[in-house]
């Protein structure tokens, strides 16, 4: 049984105490706002009074913080405290610049150190599946291996580079924001048409396009624009969906129609609609 200190005990941390809880982990938590702590209580978790407190015995420490400030802060503070053979392990969604300069900075003044963010929902943390990226020296992931494993369905260790996870977890959250907002302007689209969002979303039971970050994503990340789709045809079907709006407010497809007119004027019209990303990538 390890001896766990958990800071931020939000959906996602709450979610994963309880989880180690769960499996026989000895858990002391801390939260700034104590009800989220105090509610894990039941589960078998103590509660302590200062981030300090809850890290003075732990093998382990692990954190789900708002953002880098609050890392830099809660580390500053909890480092005078921590045991000489204790791992930390940062589950926050934070910035790539930021993770590499604590990554770097926090091993070579000797505290152990990990970056580990995760795709994981909070029903998910509980039962310990999903995805968990980590970065940081080989030797501190090889010794905290193994409890990782148990928290999630798979852990990705990207390396010794401290940036790695943080960028690999914001360009798949990326992806899921622009989900989010292409779901939007279906939406509005079929608002403008008169078809019910629920009946938009049927086209997706037949046409799954998930396959395309792969296909077409290969394709650009080479400089390939062979065309399969054409941008000025591409364009064309945008023209389509933006009356199809009939002024309803749309998200994402005026700024893509935005990038293919300026593609277009840069001579890539008939090169294929990935060549809407030459200029990032070239």
């Amino acid at each position: 049984m390890a001896n766990v200190a958990f800071i931020g005990t939000g959906l996602l941390g709450g979610a994963m105490v309880e989880g180690m809880l769960r499996r026989g982990d000895a858990v002391t938590v801390w939260n700034r706002t104590e009800a989220k702590a105090r509610a894990l209580e039941s589960a078998g978790a103590k509660v302590a009074s200062t981030p300090e407190d809850a890290v003075a015995a732990a093998d382990r420490v692990h954190m789900t913080l708002p953002d880098d400030e609050v890392v830099d802060r809660i580390v500053a503070a909890i480092t005078p405290r921590l045991r000489q053979d204790a791992i930390v392990v940062d589950h926050t969604t934070a910035s790539p610049r930021g993770t590499k300069a604590r990554v770097a900075s926090l091993n070579a003044a000797g505290v152990k150190f990990l970056h580990a963010p995760v795709f994981m929902s909070p029903q998910m943390a509980k039962d310990g599946i999903g995805i968990m990226l980590v970065s940081g020296p080989n030797d501190v992931y090889a010794s905290v291996r193994a409890p990782l494993e148990t928290m999630t369905g798979e852990v990705w260790y990207l390396g010794a580079q401290g940036d790695l996870a943080a960028s690999y977890k914001i360009f798949g959250n990326s992806m899921l924001f622009v989900i989010a907002a292409g779901v939007a302007d279906v939406f509005a689209m079929a608002k403008g048409l008169g078809i019910p969002a629920a009946d938009a979303l049927t086209v997706f039971s037949k046409f799954q396009p998930a396959g395309l970050i792969k296909s077409r994503g290969e394709k650009m990340a080479r400089g390939d624009f062979d065309a399969s789709f054409e941008l000025t045809m591409a364009r064309k079907d945008m023209r389509l969906m933006l009356d199809a709006a009939a002024g309803q407010p749309l998200i994402v497809l005026p700024g893509i129609a935005k990038a293919m007119d300026e593609a277009i004027a840069r001579g890539h019209g008939k090169d294929d609609l990935g060549a809407i990303a030459a200029d990032v990538i070239k």
